[in-house]
């Protein structure tokens, strides 16, 4: 079997997920009594990175090992899956050092620096928006106890067009909080359509 010809679906930056079963059928058609064996090593719950360890075992001896990272949220998939995903790939790289790989398929030094260089973005940008919505958050609490409406609008007009960053501050304000938000919304609607009603009454006057 040529083990460099394999069965691959091309995909952006999930070379490994595409290809894993076929490897894995692969491996299990020339080795019926080998193992595929995995373990997570790390799993962070502040970061939301998970690490796994697979080993290829046959007649009792390892012979290949791989091992892949994921971030939770860091792509559409791994907003749910992003366990299943490191597993699997883990098992995609122990394989492809076996040989059970298409062209292509082992990641370079480039592609691995890469990755870890875009997950330090990723926390970099995590860290700047908490700092973000810690920042506001204090400003608006502050704001709303105060009854400063002048401090109310600049914060509101900070958050606007950035709905998580706008979710986020308001995950921060207390029940009374929320609830001083909402009377003010409304005295807000009741004083717009006290206007406007004034404003119809005026132009059917003077039509």
């Amino acid at each position: 079997m040529d083990k460099s010809n394999m069965n691959t679906v091309t995909v952006q930056s999930e070379v490994d997920y595409a290809t894993v079963e076929s490897r894995v059928r692969a491996f299990c058609s020339e080795h019926p009594s080998g193992q595929i064996l995995t373990e997570m090593v790390k799993c962070e719950d502040d970061t939301g990175e998970v690490i796994f360890k697979a080993h290829a075992v046959v007649d009792g001896v390892i012979r290949g090992t791989g091992h892949a990272s994921e971030i939770k949220g860091s792509t559409n998939i791994n907003k749910t899956s992003h366990v299943e995903c490191a597993e699997t790939s883990a098992v995609g790289r122990c394989l492809a050092m076996l040989g059970y790989f298409g062209k292509g398929q082992l990641s370079s030094y480039e592609e691995i620096e890469n990755a870890r260089l875009q997950r330090a973005e990723m926390k970099m940008h995590e860290k700047a928006f908490i700092h973000t919505v810690d920042l506001l958050s204090a400003e608006f609490k502050e704001a709303i106890n105060n009854d400063d409406e002048e401090n109310i609008l600049k914060v509101l007009k900070e958050m606007r067009g950035n709905q998580s960053l706008h979710m986020a501050v308001y995950e921060t304000l207390s029940n009374e909080q929320v609830q001083y938000m909402n009377e003010r919304r409304k005295l807000i609607k009741r004083e717009f359509n006290k206007n406007y009603a004034k404003e119809f009454v005026k132009k059917q006057l003077n039509g």
